[in-house]
């Protein structure tokens, strides 16, 4: 092990996973008539210690979010937010099963320079060095991805089907490859010259037309570095075409007079020019679709796992071109990539195509997460599932304000790209607990649940080139003030303890809610103000009429909160606070243990990339706390 002399970390760090699932075998009904059972109502107050905002949605007009109301007009913080704020604590607490509250889905990747799934990666592309043909007995170097097709997706009958094009293979040595390469360098270099019609495309061009490309030597390769075009956005093109060789495109029309380039002995085909990299400088030719060619069917399970990946990255696409990377709609037809290898299916819209993880997500629950049966959170918040379905015993009510609220001078902006479950070395660990970089390829286990990181003050987010997709907001400053109420129906002494536990957490606890938690915004502090039970006796009475049958009991707060603890004690074997994923929960929302903000902040680009170069994991939330230095391993290099 040796220092590590760069940045890893984020806003956010993770409570890990109980490896025992807390059952329940009965559940209380919720018409039962039972002195032991409580029912009642929870009152409580939120304080904002930072600005807060609780977005009612993003405007049609670009304007900044703002705080969201209810049906009277009034600022509030709904009752969904909260109950979701007081179900996930509750879950870490009472040490409740995952399964349901992860979504599964097989992920999907591409690496083309560093990390994990490098190897892997190339090896499924096919990815290496050919001697081609250059159609005059010679034969000239050029790198390859022997296991990529061409095709054509079209939607028919709400089935997504992929069709060969006219030309199954170029030749031998490169493989499956049936489409052709161009240099958008070689074609500047050259004038254009039989490329007239690209020249016309002046803003479908990666880089500035009639700009020139800078040589530069890095670790004994040569790069050529040009002017990007900032207005570039990906395309395709129905054209004509023509070779010299068998790899060679010699001349590229669009296919604006068909019949005078039929006469002409050109091909038929499209151009499509994938999105923006870092240098990349490729055109590709795709030959025609084979309309009487074998189509092959896109599993269904395949179709949604390509969406939840772009909505993963939808905010990065739509600031691009969202029609380029979307699929077909019915009856629609467009170009497409894809490799067929050892019983999957992979497709995508570029020949570095994005590809599916050997396992899915829930490969990484603790075997007890993913057995069935009712947990204990469950019987307090309620579920549907195929085994069937139980009413909530608790009702939130939308939190409105004490006093008056002042509004945020101005607007804030600010990315809102939250983490993705892709990033393995945050959300993966390998199952031995040392650390050493997994991904869904490998055996893994999950982090955890996902926890942001209390900040001392808002941070400014750096914004950069990427301004187009900031998200402006109007939050309220700090200070504001709202009341909740919770009313609950037939709790054990235990279950209300959970709830008010879930609820307030510990005496040195403060917690984040709403947008903006990465940068700071929405920490608040929860206070009880009042606990009152039903009266039962008093209530069904005959003696009197009962027209106030509820009693304070917020004094008896400490009582109920120790009946949960020590009904988890009796569960785990040992004290609540002790367990692992229960002590890094309650140490992330403790204010005497807020981390500096540059131990948690986002990293720049850079940072990252050397990451994943030198593969190292996230600190712990405890090495974090500690402020323990960052280690790299030879280990865990590639």
């Amino acid at each position: 092990m040796g220092k590590y002399n760069g940045y890893v970390g984020a806003p956010y760090n993770f409570a890990g996973l109980s490896k025992k699932v807390n059952r329940k075998n009965k559940i209380q009904p919720h018409n039962a008539v039972d002195d032991s059972l409580k029912s009642g109502r929870i009152r409580y107050e939120i304080e904002a210690i930072t600005p807060i905002i609780i977005s009612a949605g993003k405007p049609k007009d670009k304007k900044p979010e703002e705080f969201y109301r209810d049906c009277y007009g009034r600022p509030a913080i709904p009752g969904s937010t909260l109950r979701g704020l007081v179900r996930s604590n509750v879950q870490i607490l009472s040490c409740s099963s995952l399964k349901d509250d992860i979504q599964n889905a097989s992920l999907m990747y591409r690496n083309v320079a560093s990390g994990r799934e490098q190897k892997t990666y190339n090896r499924i592309l096919g990815s290496n060095q050919a001697r081609l043909s250059d159609g005059n007995g010679k034969t000239y170097p050029m790198s390859v991805l022997r296991n990529v097709k061409a095709g054509y997706i079209r939607r028919e009958g709400g089935r997504f089907l992929i069709y060969p094009t006219a030309v199954d293979a170029i030749e031998r040595q490169s493989g499956k490859m049936n489409y052709y390469v161009l240099s958008e360098r070689r074609i500047m270099d050259n004038g254009f010259k039989g490329f007239e019609d690209l020249q016309g495309l002046e803003l479908q061009n990666k880089y500035t037309p009639g700009g020139s490309f800078q040589e530069k030597t890095r670790r004994g390769k040569k790069h050529y570095i040009g002017e990007k075009n900032f207005n570039y956005r990906p395309y395709w093109r129905k054209v004509y075409y023509s070779l010299k060789g068998l790899h060679q495109v010699e001349s590229v029309c669009l296919a604006k007079s068909m019949e005078d380039k039929q006469k002409a002995g050109m091909r038929k085909g499209c151009l499509l020019s994938s999105g923006f990299m870092s240098e990349k400088k490729a055109f590709y030719v795709i030959p025609e679709i084979n309309e009487n060619g074998e189509a092959i069917p896109i599993p269904q399970k395949d179709v949604d796992s390509y969406r939840r990946d772009y909505e993963g990255k939808k905010n990065q696409i739509e600031a691009i071109d969202k029609k380029f990377f979307l699929l077909p709609e019915e009856g629609q037809t467009k170009p497409v990539f894809y490799i067929q290898q050892g019983g999957k299916l992979y497709f995508g819209f570029t020949p570095r195509l994005r590809l599916f993880y050997d396992n899915d997500i829930h490969a990484g629950l603790p075997e007890e997460h993913k057995e069935a049966g009712v947990d204990y959170c469950q019987t307090l918040f309620g579920y549907t599932n195929e085994g069937g379905s139980y009413k909530s015993r608790l009702s939130f009510l939308d939190a409105t304000p004490v006093r008056k609220l002042r509004k945020k001078e101005g607007q804030d902006k600010m990315i809102l790209g939250g983490p993705k479950p892709t990033s393995y070395l945050d959300y993966l660990k390998a199952p031995d607990g040392k650390g050493g970089a997994v991904s869904y390829n490998d055996d893994f286990v999950l982090s955890g649940m996902k926890q942001y990181w209390l900040k001392e003050e808002v941070d400014k987010p750096v914004l950069g080139k990427n301004e187009k997709v900031a998200t402006s907001i109007r939050p309220y400053e700090k200070g504001a003030l709202f009341q909740g109420e919770i009313k609950f129906t037939n709790l054990t002494e235990e279950e209300l303890g959970m709830v008010l536990w879930g609820l307030l957490l510990e005496e040195n606890s403060q917690q984040n809610i709403g947008k903006g938690k990465p940068y700071g915004y929405g920490r608040i502090a929860v206070r009880l103000t009042g606990l009152e039970i039903l009266d039962m006796e008093a209530l069904y009475s005959t003696a009197s009429l009962c027209l106030e049958p509820y009693r304070n009991r917020t004094d008896e707060k400490g009582k109920y909160i120790s009946a949960a603890k020590k009904a988890m004690e009796s569960f785990l074997g040992r004290n609540p606070l002790e367990e692992p994923g229960i002590q890094e929960f309650l140490m992330m929302k403790d204010i005497r243990k807020v981390p500096p903000k540059e131990r948690a902040r986002y990293m720049q680009l850079t940072e990252y990339q050397n990451r994943i170069r030198e593969q190292i994991h996230l600190q712990t939330v405890k090495e974090v706390v500690e402020g323990k230095e960052i280690t790299a391993s030879k280990v865990q290099k590639l």
